[in-house]
Parts: structure tokens; C-alpha cells; sequence
């Protein structure tokens, strides 16, 4: 007998009998691919890995970062301020003890004050004896780039260090004679731009600091910088700002207004170097608002790598980002990766130092490196590799290293954007500059960029305190109420009210009938009655 027969038999009868059959009931499955359980664990690894670099890593006499973790002993200065920042995310994070933190930074400021200096600046890279090591072709060089970097770390150092203790007293003074000595105004002695580098032994100064690239933390620094040693704000016109040649209000790239910077944003550590202690979601100036202007450059170079890039390239959501690094084809060149200059390789740190401006789509990456042997090296991930020719470069480099560490912290908690953006001379540098005391931000969803390729905003729970977070801004405070509705099923699964403040807020929820990884639309209605909506996937 057929084995059907039965069932349709059974089916037949109770249509017969006017019964209707059982509805089907469709149990839609969440999915926890994104959860924080599953996130936080892998974030918390590959961060700490890092982050020993620049501490199991680091040279021991000096404390200082190697250049590279296969450059022999040679130091440097800008991956050290990047690594004095990451020494303070390791003492929060409890890697390490403040104590074992001061006394690490201790040693790196005694360095630093022994070793040559060219009118208060210090060289690229260094001997651990303290002598300026050879930058190319030529010796007895002050840079600025990097010694703005690290500034910037020991400035954040200045106000994370604060007990009266003899070692951190002794990192704080250290702090104050450098900044004290550093003869910025020297370096922009034609009065037109910060010059890059100072060869001393033939009192040349070389390559104009002009807009936008990684140089703009150099000119905020040299602005606050106590006189005579500082420049002008016409320097900061003429030079960084080009009499407005960087300004770009109607450029844009697959959707993404893009108002500073090249051709589709260049390569992405233009939005990682100078913003791991400036907060860009604070920062706005008659041209531009820099946390858009750094969320549009990230989206841009996601987008080219997945829809644009040649497909022999093999790039995908799990695998995306072009900045400054090793690869290619052997020898491996050092190369500024980005839309307009691609070969196939992708470095880890250009959207894992991207993750405060796309946590979900930086945590598909990560997650997809966690299982990836060939892209892990000693200290975390490669520096870079080839999705198309299953190869990579496991060598480590400082200023690749630093963004990690440092931009994953700044997502997780917002550490070392708290302590830099609270120095008064960073504070008085942002207005030399223009930059507004607050942002004018509109009322709604101000810090969400919608991906233009799906018009949704992705969205997952934050691993460490495992709700949505979703920023909105008021123009006065008061009752506001919160609606998300599952799209497919029309069905609302959420309603919230809160009592929210002018100006910015955060939005915080999570709920058991939220279908994780389905698409929902959330609405927003302020205290003034007026609606704003915007279609997210909740992961």
C-alpha cells in the first residue's frame, strides 16, 4: 500500500466532514551568529593578542615598539605613541595592572627623553641606544608625523596617569617638557605648511603636511602648542586646508557624500591615525562633519572592495579593507592600499580599525580571521593577504598593530577618545582649528549611515553590554517614544518610552520577540511629535 494513501486519506476526511486542516505553523529562527556571547569572547582574544605586541613584544630595554617584528631592533616613534595608548587599554582591561602600565610608559618616557631630538621633535625610527636610526637615505631627521602620533599617546598618557605616586608624577613632567620643547613653529618657517621632516644636518625641511591624509593630528597639536612654538591659523589655512582645496561639498562616491579627501576616500588609515584619540563624533567645523566624514570613507572602500574590485580579487562581506601594508607579489611591498590603488590585498587593520564607524560589518571580518590560520601571525592577525591567491604576509608593523587595539577599545568603551578629548591643549587646538564646541547635529538618527546597497542599517547588539545601541539627537528634551516592527510580518515586537535629554542620547533595547537577522523598521517619535524612521537589520 502506498504509504501516502493514509495521509491523503486522512485529508480528504476532514475536508469531507467540513473540518479545515491544521494551519502550518512557520517557527522563524533566530539567528545568533551576532550574538554577544559569541562576539564577545572572539573581540576580547584578538584584541589582547594584539595588544602584546606592544607589551610582550615591545623592546625590552627601552619599552619602546619595533618598527616591525622582523626589522631587527630598530624602534619607533609613531607605532610607540600608538602602543602608549594600547598600554592603557591593557591596564583597563585588567591584561595587565596600572602598576605594570606606569611602570611601562616610565621606561618609554625616559627613552624618549635621551634620545636625539631636532628641535623637540624626535626621528622616524631610532637605535635603543637612542640615536636617530637612518629614515631611507638620510640620518639626523626630525619628523613630525610622527612625533604628533606620539604626542598624541603621551597626552592621553598625561591624563590617564593622575596619582601622585613618583612614577606617574614623573610620566606627567616628562609629558609637560616635551610639549614644552617641541618647536612646531620651526617646522613651518616658510609660513606656509607644517614640512613632514627636518634634515638637520643640512638645515633642509621637506614635504608640505597639506589635507586630507593622516597629517591632520599634527597641525591640531601645533596649533595648542605654547608660544613661540606654535603656528598660526593662517599656516593651518594655507597649509592643512590648501585656502580650501580639501573641501569637497558635493563629492560623493556610490551614495556617500564624501566633503574631504580623494577620489573615493583614499586608503582607510586616513580615518584611523588622527582619530584614535580625536573623537570625530565631536568634531565638526563649517565644512564637514568628521564622524560622517570617516563612517562615508569606511562604507566607500567596503563597497568598492565587494561590488567593484575584480572578482579574481575574491573580496566579500568577510573580506574588505585597503589601507597602508605589506603584500602582493614577493617581495611583499609596502604599499597605500585603497579603491584607487588595489592589488588583491586586504590588511586586517583597515576595518578592524574601522569598528567604532561599522562594529557589524568589522565583526564579520573579525570573525572571519578568528578562523582563518592564514591570516595569524605572533601578535594577532597578518598584516595582510590575499583572499584571490590564498597567500599572506604574517609580519607585524606598529602603526598597523596600534589602530586595532586602540579603535576596538574605542568602540567597546570609549577610552582613549574620553581621555584625549578632555586635554586642554587638544580642547584649545580643535577651536584654533574651527572645530564647533557641539556638533549641529538635526533631530533623528544622527550618527546611523544606511548602507546604500541595501538601504538598511545593520545593527547588532554590543558585545559588552549586549543591547542594541542606537544614537538619536533631540532638539529638546523630553518624552520620546521608540516603536520597532518586524518588516515581513508587519507585526510590532517592541515599544519603548523613554525620557530623553536635548542633544544626543542613545537609544537602548532588546526584546524576546525580536527576530535576530530579520529586517526591522524602527520609529522614533521626538518630544516636538514629529516621526523619523529607519529600516535596520537586527543581528
Amino acid at each position: 500500500m502506498n504509504k501516502a494513501f493514509p495521509i491523503l486519506l486522512s485529508v480528504i476526511t476532514l475536508i469531507s466532514c467540513g473540518k479545515d486542516p491544521e494551519p502550518t505553523i512557520v517557527v522563524e529562527k533566530n539567528d545568533d551568529t551576532y550574538s554577544p556571547a559569541k562576539v564577545q569572547p572572539v573581540l576580547e582574544e584578538w584584541q589582547r593578542k594584539t595588544f602584546n605586541y606592544f607589551y610582550d613584544g615591545a623592546d625590552p630595554s627601552t619599552g619602546m615598539a619595533y618598527e616591525g617584528n622582523e626589522r631587527g631592533t630598530t624602534v619607533t616613534i609613531g607605532g610607540s605613541g600608538f602602543g602608549v595608548m594600547a598600554i592603557i587599554t591593557g591596564s583597563e582591561r585588567g591584561w595587565i595592572t596600572r602598576q605594570q602600565a606606569a611602570e611601562r610608559t616610565q621606561k618609554i618616557v625616559r627613552f624618549l627623553g635621551k634620545a636625539e631630538r631636532f628641535k623637540g621633535m624626535w626621528s622616524h625610527w631610532y637605535n635603543t641606544d637612542g640615536t636617530a636610526h637612518p629614515f631611507g637615505n638620510q640620518i639626523k631627521t626630525g619628523d613630525v608625523i610622527e612625533s604628533s602620533f606620539m604626542m598624541a599617546g603621551l597626552l592621553t598618557a598625561l591624563e590617564y596617569y593622575t596619582s601622585t605616586s613618583a612614577v606617574e608624577t614623573e610620566i606627567r613632567d616628562s609629558v609637560q617638557s616635551f610639549w614644552n620643547t617641541m618647536d612646531w613653529r620651526f617646522y613651518a618657517r616658510s609660513g606656509n605648511a607644517l614640512q613632514w621632516l627636518w634634515f638637520s644636518q643640512e638645515d633642509r625641511l621637506d614635504l608640505n603636511i597639506k589635507g586630507w591624509n593622516e597629517g591632520w593630528i599634527a597641525y591640531i597639536l601645533a596649533l595648542a602648542a605654547p608660544d613661540p612654538h606654535n603656528i598660526s591659523q593662517d599656516v593651518y589655512a594655507k597649509g592643512w586646508q590648501s585656502n580650501g582645496g580639501i573641501f569637497r561639498p558635493n563629492q560623493s562616491f556610490y551614495g556617500y557624500r564624501l566633503p574631504l579627501g580623494e577620489n573615493k576616500g583614499g586608503p582607510l588609515f586616513f580615518a584611523h591615525y588622527s582619530f584614535l584619540g580625536l573623537n570625530p563624533q565631536k568634531i565638526e567645523d563649517n565644512h564637514a562633519n568628521y564622524w560622517q566624514q570617516n563612517v562615508a570613507h569606511t562604507m566607500i572602500n567596503r563597497h568598492y572592495c565587494i561590488e567593484e574590485a575584480p572578482s579574481a580579487y575574491k573580496y566579500d562581506e568577510r573580506n574588505w579593507g585597503l589601507t597602508a601594508c605589506y603584500g602582493g607579489k614577493p617581495p611583499w611591498n609596502y604599499s597605500a592600499r585603497s579603491p584607487t590603488n588595489d592589488d588583491g590585498v586586504i590588511a586586517p587593520t583597515a576595518a578592524l580599525g574601522s569598528y567604532p564607524y561599522t562594529p557589524f560589518y568589522s565583526t564579520q571580518v573579525l570573525l572571519n580571521l578568528a578562523n582563518m590560520p592564514l591570516a595569524q601571525g605572533t601578535y594577532g592577525f597578518a598584516d595582510a593577504y590575499s583572499p584571490g591567491t590564498n597567500t599572506s604576509e604574517k609580519k607585524h608593523l606598529a602603526i598597523d598593530q596600534g589602530p586595532i587595539v586602540v579603535m576596538m577599545e574605542n568602540y567597546r568603551s570609549g577610552l582613549i577618545w574620553n581621555l584625549m578629548m578632555k586635554n586642554e591643549q587638544v580642547k584649545l587646538g580643535l577651536n584654533r582649528a574651527g572645530v564647533k564646541d557641539k556638533p549641529a547635529y538635526r533631530q533623528g538618527f544622527h550618527l546611523a549611515v544606511v548602507n546604500t546597497l541595501t538601504n538598511e542599517f545593520d545593527m547588532m547588539r554590543h558585545p559588552d553590554r549586549k543591547l542594541f545601541e542606537l544614537g538619536y539627537y533631540l532638539e529638546s528634551g523630553g518624552s520620546t517614544k521608540f516603536t520597532v516592527t518586524h518588516k515581513a510580518q508587519n507585526k510590532v515586537v517592541l515599544e519603548k518610552t523613554v525620557t530623553g535629554n536635548s542633544g544626543e542620547n542613545v537609544f537602548e533595547f532588546d526584546g524576546q520577540e525580536i527576530s535576530y537577522g530579520k529586517q526591522h523598521t524602527i520609529k522614533m517619535i521626538a518630544p516636538d511629535n514629529k516621526e523619523y524612521t529607519i529600516s535596520t537589520r537586527l543581528r
